[in-house]
């Protein structure tokens, strides 16, 4: 499909439909040499005209009995692209160059054979030459360069130049980095909020909710220099923070009541999130526990997951994008078009789930989670290569039958030096409070697709594996910082700003929230099933309820149907 595969584009070039594509005798009447050139009419246009040095390689090797590459020849190692960044004006142009390294220490200018595209092009544009013109939009802009299964990436930063005055003084990491870039750019900030919207905006992003009158008049009363941290502290040790960010992992884990038996499941689930989030249980054993949960979910709410995602595949392509930022969907059936991902990783991946069983537990509907103890393997459907259990960009693995393989994925997936497991975390705690990521989409964490701050994202990492993997203090870390406290108001210079965190990003209350903070002021409640009267939508357990309020499901409550956060329409 993309030339990942050469071994099998020869076969199909040279031996298929009786090797009616090629004409050895007259290579330039070759049916692939026809269409390529137009001579012959198909949908893909032309390609190429006569006499281009990609038309004379192409018969030349055709006249030469079409060869396929030894085993032992040179291969491509990697790419690299000249230059790798650039601070650049705007409206400026650059052309890139780009190089294959082989394995027998040769390279080779491959510029007019790579394929280049612009991740945002309302920032920059590329054409089919490596030829880059900026445009005139401050901030980070990166260009993909591909080859064979080789990635490379340009990057430019495009300065607006404006004269720094005095910045914020900064409160942690988080400004200084901000403030060093934005130094950079030439690209003032707006103000501190002042304490009102500070309130209302915390209280919205850590509790679900709005400050009631009593908060807010203590607060603007408060002549403490420390009042906003203790603030986020309050609201960390509240009913409402476990409640709200249950409710987030609860749509993100896929709590779905398929039916209405499954109502005991979803709610014990959603208690075992929300007891986790409460007590601040680790971020690397809430993951270890939900992926290794074995029995029935009366005994062992974190089961709930297995019950929702069923498929081995499925369940594989979850813990990919939720927990590592890898979308792994595009490598099932080819190779991964933007990464390094073959299907051999796709499957060897999914053999750590392989073992996985279930079988019919003592109340309707509900089964027993368990493993199967037969060698962990799953089968290339491709090449029906057998795979071992493999982790991504690792050796595959030796793992006795008697052994859940799913204790070495936890092991090798919540580790500090996993490159991806913290990385991909803050980066989805990041765009929750200041509504977009430093990467976009937060969940495709890809070479091609950078950070718009990389440092930012590996101190924030390193700071909360170092923590413990402590997702109340990287709250308080964020929300403590100068960043995250500056004003909305855009200022002259940074209205049209959306990737710089120059101001804050003003976001619609999600649905849940919106329907309380309308009942809270007009004193209205609203009824669910099985819930008790004046519940508040934020701690609703599973999908279900939206069927109850045309409300959330107008406003885009989650269906709960995709581990994707952009299933919660916002």
């Amino acid at each position: 499909l993309l030339g990942y595969e050469p071994w099998n584009d020869h076969d199909y070039l040279v031996r298929e439909s009786r090797g009616r594509r090629i004409f050895p005798a007259s290579p330039e009447h070759s049916l692939l040499m026809m269409k390529a050139t137009g001579e012959i009419p198909h949908e893909g246009g032309i390609r190429m005209e006569k006499g281009e040095p990609d038309y004379e390689t192409i018969t030349r090797w055709i006249r030469q009995g079409m060869p396929y590459a030894p085993e032992d020849g040179p291969k491509v190692q990697r790419i690299a692209v000249f230059p790798q960044e650039r601070v650049a004006t705007p409206n400026s142009e650059q052309q890139l160059a780009v190089t294959a390294y082989f394995s027998d220490g040769t390279t080779k200018d491959i510029t007019h054979m790579a394929l280049f595209e612009a991740n945002q092009e309302d920032m920059a544009e590329v054409d089919e030459h490596g030829h880059v013109v900026l445009k005139e939009k401050t901030g980070s802009t990166s260009v993909m360069i591909r080859f064979q299964e080789h990635v490379a990436v340009y990057r430019a930063t495009i300065p607006l130049g404006v004269k720094m005055k005095e910045l914020p003084k900064p409160k942690n990491f988080i400004d200084e980095q901000i403030f060093t870039k934005l130094t950079l750019l030439g690209l003032p900030p707006s103000e501190v909020c002042d304490d009102a919207t500070f309130l209302r905006r915390v209280t919205v992003d850590i509790a679900g909710r709005l400050p009631n009158s009593e908060e807010t008049a203590a607060f603007l009363a408060s002549t403490e220099a420390d009042k906003r941290a203790k603030a986020v502290d309050t609201l960390l040790d509240s009913e409402d923070y476990s409640a709200y960010f249950a409710q987030k992992w609860a749509g993100i884990l896929r709590n779905k009541r398929a039916k209405d038996t499954y109502q005991r499941g979803t709610y014990a689930f959603h208690d075992w999130i929300r007891t986790s989030v409460k007590e601040n249980k680790p971020f690397d054993r809430f993951v270890s526990e939900l992926i290794t949960a074995s029995g029935e979910i009366g005994q062992n709410p974190a089961v709930g997951w297995f019950r929702s995602v069923k498929d081995q595949k499925e369940q594989m392509q979850d813990i990919a994008q939720v927990f590592l930022g890898i979308r792994m969907q595009c490598a099932q059936c080819h190779h991964h078009p933007y990464e390094k991902w073959s299907q051999n990783d796709y499957y060897g991946f999914t053999a750590f789930l392989s073992t996985v069983a279930r079988k019919p537990g003592d109340q309707p509907d509900e089964e027993i989670i368990f493993h199967k103890r037969t060698a962990a393997t799953m089968q290339n459907p491709n090449t029906k290569e057998s795979l071992k259990p493999t982790p991504l960009g690792s050796a595959p693995l030796d793992i006795a039958p008697g052994e859940d393989p799913r204790r070495e994925l936890a092991s090798w997936l919540t580790s500090k030096e996993n490159p991806w497991f913290a990385r991909m975390l803050v980066n989805r705690y990041w765009k929750h409070f200041f509504s977009v990521g430093l990467v976009e989409p937060e969940d495709d964490m890809r070479v091609t697709n950078p950070a718009s701050h990389p440092e930012l994202l590996d101190d924030l990492a390193a700071h909360f594996a170092e923590s413990g993997f402590d997702m109340k203090g990287l709250i308080r870390t964020i929300c403590n910082s100068r960043t995250y406290q500056l004003s909305a108001v855009p200022n002259t210079h940074n209205v049209a700003d959306a990737q710089n965190f120059s101001r804050y990003y003003p976001k619609r209350l999600q649905a849940e929230v919106l329907l309380d903070a309308i009942n809270g002021v007009s004193k209205a409640t609203d009824v669910f099933k099985n819930q008790p009267t004046g519940v508040r939508a934020t701690y609703l357990p599973d999908d279900k309820f939206n069927a109850d309020s045309y409300f959330l499901t107008v406003f885009g409550r989650p269906e709960m149907d995709s581990a994707c956060e952009c299933e919660r329409v916002a």
